[in-house]
């Protein structure tokens, strides 16, 4: 307080910012193993389609839950073939040709952590041979596919579920409670970072030593993208090459828009996108950048989404509202959050300019006009949120799903919500490639540089 010494007005405010409102443990859904086994009629036959990097380390958690058996899988590196019945434990029939799956009638469903051009290609086909479909992140490669794949599912009266677990998150789930109890007020500007700092998190995957065109069938592996001689690197790293992924976005944005739609209840993609950044360090070959910053225009709030493979800088969020701001711990698995709240009021006489025996006479009169009388200070507290230490939201992810397609009702992260999150991520490539903004025409389903 410059005019004067600290009121008790400023005395409460300071003393009571770093007070804790209270801290409370996310309590998660409880899925227990069954005391029995499960029995046939109850339980649901799964196959997988490409056990790789993302698959080998999910499918371990989809068997272990109660009333899911893994029957099969379909595979074109003999590497990953062996991962499969590894991780089942049983000598499972593995195809290279996925349409013998769809043909199988005592299969349920197919989990496809497939490279993103294979995505929609093999979800129409398994809603088109009766199967329900859990598909990782990003829903699709181009925009088109997005309707596709919504229009394939609404025929065919079929599951699909986008693999952004963010929707099945506890953390998420209570975000949004708060954010509908309209927590932070008017949502003015969202901001996101992650940072990675080595080559594997850059997407330099090691390539296996037993990788040749005869333990792996290249050529079915191209699928729809241009036709290439065989390449380690390529199918190794294939998330370096737009060919096959979409870089920064797909991978890695799409972690934040999912959380951050879900969240806030949006059901579609923003209105406008602008991207920077460029290829600084990881020039191996790849043509993805490795540090991306995209800025998006939703309706009455701007995000600003920043991803760098260059430097470890941890990963969250900040939600900017008029009544305070809500921070996250992480993003595809966040730790917790909280919220600290601002009143948005003056705290203080506002009188800049102002002759000096002016502005004292007027701040005497606003102190006693504002300070508050003893005991009656509202404090300027913070409201923790903690998830549970062992807590995984890729479980309950997988839970949502099996349960949708046991009792038919809509999946969490559905084909309709998956695509305005993949729309944003092809946004933010659109607008980088291209050097202009990306501007959404929902009439026409299409990206623009303009509505003109």
């Amino acid at each position: 307080m410059s005019h004067k010494g600290m009121t008790r007005r400023g005395f409460m405010r300071t003393t009571a910012g770093g007070t804790l409102a209270g801290s409370f443990l996310l309590e998660p859904r409880q899925i227990a193993a069954s005391p029995r086994p499960v029995p046939p009629s109850d339980t649901v036959r799964l196959a997988i389609i490409g056990c790789g990097m993302r698959g080998g380390g999910v499918l371990p958690t989809a068997i272990g839950l109660p009333g899911v058996e893994c029957v099969a899988a379909c595979e074109l590196w003999d590497g990953r073939a062996a991962l499969a019945r590894e991780i089942v434990g049983k000598p499972i029939p593995v195809t290279r040709h996925y349409e013998e799956l769809l043909d199988r009638k005592d299969i349920d469903c197919i989990y496809a952590p497939v490279p993103d051009h294979w995505h929609c290609k093999i979800v129409t086909d398994c809603c088109k041979a009766g199967k329900d479909v859990y598909v990782e992140k990003p829903m699709t490669h181009t925009v088109e596919e997005g309707f596709e794949i919504i229009k394939a599912a609404s025929d065919n009266n079929r599951i699909v579920q986008v693999g952004s677990q963010e929707p099945s998150s506890v953390a998420y789930q209570k975000m949004k409670e708060l954010f509908a109890q309209n927590a932070l007020g008017n949502l003015c500007l969202v901001e996101a970072q992650m940072g990675r700092n080595d080559y594997c998190g850059a997407w330099g995957y090691t390539i296996p030593p037993t990788l040749s065109p005869e333990t792996l069938d290249w050529n079915t592996w191209l699928g729809s993208a241009p036709q290439r001689p065989f390449s380690k690197v390529r199918w190794t790293r294939w998330r370096c090459f737009n060919d096959y992924g979409e870089g920064i976005p797909g991978d890695l944005f799409v972690h934040h828009l999912t959380g951050i739609h879900y969240a806030l209840g949006l059901t579609d993609p923003p209105k406008r996108a602008f991207s920077q950044g460029g290829l600084y360090r990881w020039k191996d070959g790849r043509d993805a950048p490795d540090v991306m910053t995209t800025v998006y225009d939703y309706p009455g709030f701007s995000l600003t989404l920043r991803v760098t493979l260059n430097t470890d800088t941890g990963e969250g969020f900040h939600f900017m509202g008029e009544h305070g701001i809500m921070s996250v711990d992480g993003v595809e698995n966040p730790s917790g959050f909280s919220i600290t709240p601002q009143d948005g009021l003056n705290h203080d006489p506002c009188t800049p300019g102002w002759p000096s025996a002016m502005e004292q006479n007027y701040a005497r009169q606003w102190d006693e006009d504002h300070d508050p009388e003893p005991g009656t200070a509202k404090l300027t507290a913070t409201t923790s949120y903690q998830v549970p230490e062992d807590y995984d939201s890729t479980r309950d992810h997988l839970w949502n799903f099996f349960q949708s397609v046991k009792t038919r009702q809509p999946s969490i992260e559905g084909p309709e919500f998956g695509n305005a999150c993949a729309i944003a991520c092809h946004m933010a490539n659109y607008s980088y490639f291209n050097q202009c903004p990306a501007i959404w025409d929902a009439d026409a389903r299409k990206i623009k540089t303009s509505l003109a």
